[in-house]
């Protein structure tokens, strides 16, 4: 859904109920579950969010140990169980029942190292930061003995669930949560009809990476370099960049800069990017960096940043790391991103799966550097982007009204 119609987006949103203030932050203790230990955007996005939470809660988290996402989580005081089973695989999306019943044997184990945990015993409440964390949450406290948020990161619908874990996630995980933090109004939406009537919620950004935004940005008089960041995988459209690229900068000295790498045994798509790299001529032309630890480095290093999702995007950490960066953006229609472009001002919106469309695009920023500063001073002046510290700060405040929801319904029934 682009937004044309002038209105700032509204990123931070507490619909139900108004907020609490139950305990003093820094008293708060918060147990953060996550299915995985890989660095994929949810697990930095989690990274970013307890760096430097100490002024607001007390942080501790489980995980699998089948990854570097958390490693330098403990020299910010968090502390760390990384015991929980990993997960197969494939297991939420492919056809094969006995590849789901693996997954769900693999949840309920982790239910019961989790329900086990001290962590999880001494929590005040319980931060599930992906949908199948929280399917393992709702199973390791079916009493509701510990206040849930569940955190939606994808939409819920099939394709970016799986259908076991779309029947899963909205049947248990849902049904079981105490509140809701959602990355977009897109993906809140995408949830709304599993969502019990007054149930806490909240559209929070999530921390990307930004401590402060250029404010006066200075586009180059030419466009050398066109980057893109995201784990490569096939919706993210990395092959749809390549393809836009070559059919407007074939044999020019203009350079694709691709951030990131594969996760969750997605190598066979790096390879097939390598090989249409060579296919269409560029191969002397594009740069492949794999995994980049400083994105804001990254972004500062290109003319034009490129958003290729083939489908809905819940939020597009990227383009607002890209807005904050104050860089000119082509993005992908339709979910999170459409909330942040509002095309013609702060970016550039063509369809989704679409090379000759994005070519276009890029052709169209490549001409005009009066179009590009003018894009550029759009992504400066964008409102509601909020610092990572920011991000906190929302965050803690929703885990308290929901920790205080818990507490004055316990009185009530009480008495």
């Amino acid at each position: 859904m682009s937004r044309t119609d002038g209105d700032s987006p509204e990123p931070d949103r507490l619909l139900t109920p108004a907020d609490g203030d139950p305990v003093d932050g820094s008293a708060m203790t918060v147990l953060h579950v996550s299915h995985t230990a890989q660095p994929g955007g949810a697990e930095l996005a989690l990274v970013r969010l307890l760096s430097q939470q100490r002024r607001h809660w007390l942080a501790r988290l489980c995980a699998p140990d089948n990854g570097t996402a958390f490693d330098r989580l403990a020299a910010h005081g968090v502390e760390l169980e990384r015991n929980l089973p990993a997960l197969p695989t494939g297991g939420t999306r492919g056809g094969s029942l006995l590849l789901a019943a693996r997954y769900l044997r693999a949840l309920q184990a982790g239910a019961g190292v989790l329900g086990r945990s001290r962590l999880f015993q001494d929590a005040d409440l319980v931060h599930a930061n992906t949908a199948a964390a929280a399917i393992c949450a709702a199973f390791a406290d079916r009493g509701g003995a510990k206040p849930l948020v569940v955190h939606l990161r994808d939409l819920v619908t099939t394709d970016s669930l799986g259908r076991f874990g779309f029947r899963a996630f909205t049947r248990i995980a849902l049904g079981r949560a105490d509140g809701v933090v959602a990355n977009s109004r897109t993906t809140l939406a995408s949830a709304e009809q599993w969502l019990r009537p007054g149930l806490p919620r909240m559209v929070i950004q999530s921390p990307v990476g930004i401590d402060r935004r250029v404010t006066a940005p200075r586009p180059d008089a030419a466009v050398r370099r066109i980057g893109m960041v995201g784990r490569l995988q096939r919706w993210k459209g990395q092959h749809v960049f390549l393809r836009a690229f070559a059919l407007a900068f074939r044999g020019t000295d203009v350079r694709a800069r691709i951030a990131g790498a594969p996760l969750f045994a997605e190598t066979a798509y790096e390879n097939e990017i390598r090989r249409l790299v060579a296919e269409l001529g560029i191969a002397d032309q594009v740069d492949l960096l794999g995994h980049v630890d400083d994105v804001p480095g990254f972004l500062d290093s290109v003319d034009i940043l490129v958003h290729a999702s083939t489908r809905p995007e819940p939020l597009g950490q990227t383009v607002i790391q890209g807005l904050a960066r104050a860089l000119p953006i082509v993005a992908t229609e339709g979910g999170g991103p459409g909330e942040w472009i509002r095309p013609g001002v702060n970016g550039l919106l063509v369809p989704p799966n679409d090379p000759e469309a994005l070519g276009q695009a890029l052709l169209r920023l490549a001409d005009s550097t009066e179009l590009r500063a003018g894009l550029a001073a759009g992504a400066a002046a964008t409102p509601g982007i909020r610092t990572d510290e920011e991000c906190r700060a929302h965050h803690a405040g929703f885990f308290r009204a929901v920790w205080q929801a818990r507490r004055d319904a316990g009185w009530k029934e009480a008495g």
